[in-house]
């Protein structure tokens, strides 16, 4: 019983804080998706420890058991429209590996800006004290 009242406060506030990012996005005619928006503010909310961890573990940790069900429409659709992919596949397939290729540098080069960015602000706050 204790687990399922954790589980449905786990769910209910992520519903909240997905319901809320579906109405700025539609008020403030933002063009970030809700959905990343929301893990945005549950990240800043958990990093900040104004939602607790142990809040929405559990539920989490059962919506990533059930995730691979997410992706059965996906290969449904690949198998549908297979005719269609095959005689497209060298195009998809450049495009698969420049946009993940891009993607990798990308994030590599924010993630190298971010560290040295920290570290400078550390070296700046050490001087200052």
């Amino acid at each position: 019983m204790k687990r399922l009242i954790k589980l449905l406060s786990g769910m209910g506030i992520l519903i909240l804080i997905q319901y809320i990012c579906n109405i700025t996005v539609k008020l403030l005619h933002i063009v970030l998706p809700a959905p990343i928006l929301g893990m945005i503010i549950l990240a800043y909310l958990l990093q900040m420890k104004i939602i607790k961890k142990e809040w929405v573990k559990d539920i989490c940790e059962m919506l990533l058991g059930y995730m691979p069900l997410m992706f059965v429409p996906l290969l449904v659709g690949i198998i549908v429209y297979y005719p269609i992919i095959e005689k497209n596949f060298i195009p998809i397939m450049v495009n698969v590996i420049v946009t993940a290729t891009l993607t990798l540098i990308l994030t590599g080069i924010i993630v190298d800006n971010i560290i040295k960015y920290i570290r400078l602000r550390k070296i700046r706050k050490y001087h200052n004290e």
